[in-house]
């Protein structure tokens, strides 16, 4: 996003979105907005290190020769350095090292030569040497950049590699060396040990090698692959690298359907046409028909895993195990960011909180790229592979205060304290005396009961003249929260275990996804939960919709006639179709959806496709090709991205009212259907008569209640886009456009606009936020969305009318009991754990609750294990609560690693 489209109102409206959804928000003074801006790198290194301080790093990197000067001149010292060791210098040597004369007198040579002013030197400067050094390529690889290239001057053969850091250059000997790979691309700048494994630009996908021309073209009849290049092309297919097999032995291509697949996984005479690999099943399967499902999982994940508490002694490195630690930050705020000052750590957790933050920004300042996943700006998971070590966030399975921890998991002797934050500040770190004044324990930020609490305690402590030992306290107070988090995290660890035999933190990174790996391994049935195919069941529908759009809006903005699809079917040139075409002036128009076309700015070039199954690279070499094709044969071509399309539909009004008249519906997207809710008062004030109460009432268990009681769908959907009949008769989801009614207190539909949720009775009204009586038609209060069938027959039911229908999802299959015995399972946990009711005292009164528990509910409780166990029941309820959570995820989010 541009910096200039970082408004005011783009920041309230995110926090207006988080505030719907969670009451304990306050937007006070101790609410800061953090900005970022994150530059995009140009290319990638290795992981291999042995040191993650960079500077530990350089002393032991022997692909590296230190430049140390107290002067400005380390930028041209490097070069000539460098220029020594790529020309085999006889005095190298004494060049290299900045004790001797001749660094300081060649690197002022340099300058007057090159006519760069002495003075410190940036990216300008490197530019203006590679101007004067024109037999060398320049590179300069910053550690800022997480030792990734900023620049490269024109190719040559020979070539100067420098590292950037922290305003200096160092020289980089050897670049296959520095990235801890066998060979190093010249191309992309990446580190790879086997050609095979790397295939960037300039490399043949025939035989794998770089700067292959076309001499004269070879089949092979052994792989069944396309003619080769030349006889060297053929020759190195055939040539085994190593101990790894050759290309021809590795890859195959059936003669029939014409499909490559890989050796190593299916035999050629095992082959048929028509089937691929399926990751889900792990099996092969027909590509035009295969129907995936979620698969239950045939051995159970998890495996004893080393534990330091206090009753284990072994040692878990010896043992090979995985070793859990937990530590927290300290940090000082006064400069208006967290800058840690205090760092304490005990075996056997999760980062909480910002604390992975703090991690992140280190490894980066060291030029280490970590393995992030991220939900939106929270870090779920950070890994770094040089290390083997996996940072997880313990408030992923518990998501709760930490002062709330001890009392959930019933650890009574444990009790969070306070601590000055705001009292952290570099001039108080050696501070002993009195105690400092409460607004430093920042007291209004606690709920009332809290503040009381701790004002009482702070007025006791300053009565008895408390001396305050800055260091003792922090120390204190940082031991204190890592014990807490230690002791109650593998007390939920363990709990974990003994219900379901599975360790939450081996293979899992939330509550929800670890309650999924519960249910797949303890309760799902074969092909029952089906899997929605990437992009949907009808992908290329969409796609289609868009483009019109924009050809459409392109004619209409331009005053030219576009002849597409929907009017006078696609022209064709040579083999290929075009979206939009101009006869008049002979103009091709081209609409590159990012996922088909293998846009680079929005996928990394290696990510498949996974309806394709062609890399990215691959489809947008592809659109590359036609293009070209097309502007060799004469045509204007006029090209638009995606991405592009989207980023001027968020500025340009006239366009995206356009979009939103145009008569063309996409196809039904399932997450639509998750609206959310809300939660509001119907009346504010309300003074009791004599004969009257005012109740509370609260629906508990909902969530399981739904998932145990409720009618659940099973197998594939039919999908029905004519013909449509009573909607009483389809089960699931439902696209249409209904015309709510006028004067209904409470309205059934969601609707979703301006990022916010409401419940409309019309369109107009509910985009625009008018507040005056409703004057619209009936065409400008109709709502299109999706919605579930039972919400739109309580809809009609309520006065609502369809007025036209676009798409169902009718499930034949359903299920009521799906869920139910994932649901028994832990709710009888649940309630066994709560112990009796207080009223349940005597025991003809304990039998009697068993009983009617088992009448309403069908469990059967065991009276020996109902007993109050804080711990068990806060297990339980997360588990029902939680496990909803890993259905619907959505699709369309990169995976990639931060750099």
């Amino acid at each position: 996003m541009a910096l200039s489209r970082l408004t005011t109102e783009r920041v309230l409206a995110q926090i207006e979105r988080v505030i719907q959804s969670n009451h304990e928000f306050r937007l006070n003074d101790s609410v800061k907005v953090n900005l970022v801006h994150v530059e995009m790198p140009n290319g990638g290194t290795g992981t291999k290190r042995s040191e993650i301080n960079l500077e530990k790093h350089l002393i032991n990197k022997r692909a590296i020769v230190r430049i140390q000067n107290k002067d400005d001149l380390c930028l041209a010292r490097a070069l000539v350095v460098s220029i020594a060791k790529i020309e085999n210098d006889s005095r190298y040597r004494t060049i290299s090292d900045f004790r001797c004369s001749l660094q300081t007198r060649l690197a002022h040579d340099l300058h007057e030569k090159a006519g760069v002013p002495i003075g410190s030197c940036g990216i300008d400067q490197v530019k203006q040497f590679q101007a004067y050094l024109t037999d060398y390529q320049i590179n300069i690889v910053s550690k800022e950049h997480q030792n990734s290239v900023i620049f490269s001057g024109p190719d040559k053969e020979k070539r100067i590699y420098l590292f950037l850091h922290e305003n200096h250059f160092d020289v980089i000997t050897s670049m296959p060396a520095f990235v801890a790979r066998k060979k190093c691309c010249h191309t992309c700048k990446k580190g790879y040990d086997h050609q095979r494994d790397h295939l960037c630009g300039d490399t043949c996908k025939l035989c794998h090698f770089q700067n292959c021309p076309i001499v004269s073209w070879i089949s092979c009849s052994d792989c069944n692959r396309r003619i080769f290049k030349s006889q060297e092309c053929f020759d190195r297919h055939k040539q085994n690298v190593g101990n790894a097999k050759s290309i021809c032995l590795s890859t195959a291509k059936c003669p029939h359907c014409n499909r490559a697949f890989e050796r190593t996984q299916l035999r050629p005479d095992l082959h048929h046409c028509g089937l691929k690999r399926c990751s889900t099943c792990e099996k092969y399967v027909g590509i035009e028909d295969h129907q995936c499902y979620m698969q239950p999982v045939k051995e159970k994940p998890a495996r004893e895993t080393g534990l330091c508490d206090d009753e284990a002694d072994e040692d878990v490195h010896e043992s090979g195990y995985n070793e859990l630690l937990f530590f927290d930050f300290e940090c000082i705020q006064e400069n208006g960011n967290h800058e840690p000052n205090l760092c304490v750590i005990q075996n056997e957790a999760g980062d909480e909180g910002y604390d992975g933050y703090f991690i992140q920004q280190y490894l980066h300042e060291n030029g280490v790229i970590p393995e992030v996943i991220l939900r939106g700006a929270k870090i779920l998971t950070l890994y770094v592979p040089m290390l083997k070590i996996k940072f997880i966030d313990s408030l992923s399975f518990i998501p709760m205060r930490l002062a709330d921890f001890p009392k959930t998991f019933g650890l009574n002797e444990l009790a969070k304290g306070y601590f000055p934050h705001l009292f952290n500040r570099k001039e108080n770190q050696n501070y002993v005396g009195p105690l400092p004044p409460s607004p430093y324990y920042h007291p209004n930020g606690m709920n009332p009961a809290e503040k009381e609490t701790f004002l009482k305690w702070h007025q006791e402590l300053k009565e008895n003249n408390y001396v305050f030992n800055f260091q003792e306290e922090i120390l204190s107070y940082c031991r204190s929260d890592v014990d807490i988090l230690r002791r109650c995290c593998l007390e939920f660890r363990e709990l974990f275990r003994d219900v379901t035999d599975i360790d939450p933190f081996e293979k899992c990174l939330t509550i929800a996804s670890a309650c999924n790996l519960v249910f797949r391994t303890n309760f799902l049935k074969e092909n029952t939960i089906a899997i929605l195919p990437p992009h949907g069941y009808h992908p290329g529908i969409k796609q289609s919709n868009i483009a019109l759009k924009w050809l459409s809006y392109t004619a209409e903005k331009n005053d030219v006639y576009i002849q597409h699809k929907r009017n006078g079917g696609e022209k064709t040139v040579g083999q290929y179709s075009l979206d939009g075409y101009d006869e008049e002036t002979h103009t091709a128009y081209e609409f590159h959806g990012c996922f088909w076309h293998g846009c680079l700015k929005c996928y990394a070039r290696d990510t498949v496709n996974k309806v394709s199954e062609k890399t990215m690279h691959d489809l947008h070499q592809a659109t590359m090709e036609k293009t070209q094709y097309l502007k060799d044969r004469g045509l204007h071509v006029v090209e638009m991205w995606e991405c592009d399309m989207k980023k001027e539909l968020e500025h340009d009004e006239d366009m995206k009212q356009y979009f939103e008249d145009y008569d063309v519906v996409d196809p039904l997207e399932p997450r639509h259907a998750l609206y959310g809710g809300r939660t509001n008062a119907t009346k504010l004030f309300h003074k009791c008569k004599e004969d009257e109460k005012i109740r509370y009432v609260d629906f508990t268990s909902l969530y399981p209640w739904c998932n145990k009681m409720t009618r659940t769908v099973i197998g594939r959907p039919r999908i029905i886009t004519e013909n449509f009949d009573d909607i009483t008769t389809y089960f699931c989801l439902i696209k249409c456009t209904v015309l709510p009614p006028r004067g209904l207190f409470h309205p059934v539909l969601p609707y979703r606009t301006q990022g916010k949720l409401m419940f409309p009775l019309c369109k107009a009204c509910a985009d625009t936020c008018n507040q005056a009586p409703c004057t619209h038609s009936e065409r400008e209060r109709a709502i299109q969305g999706t919605w579930c069938s039972v919400e739109l027959e309580k809809a009609l039911e309520k006065g609502y009318h369809i007025l036209q229908m676009h798409e169902v999802w009718h499930f034949p299959g359903t299920s009521d009991a799906l869920f139910k015995d994932y649901v028994d399972t832990f709710l009888k946990i649940k309630q066994e754990s709560s112990g009796y009711p207080k009223n349940c005292v005597t025991e003809e009164q304990k039998q009697q609750y068993v009983d009617e528990y088992l009448a309403v509910e069908g469990i059967q409780l065991d009276r020996e294990k109902i007993e109050h166990n804080p711990g068990m029941r806060a297990l339980s309820k997360l588990m029902l609560n939680s496990f909803w959570g890993m259905y619907f995820l959505n699709g369309n989010v990169l995976a990639r690693t931060a750099r």
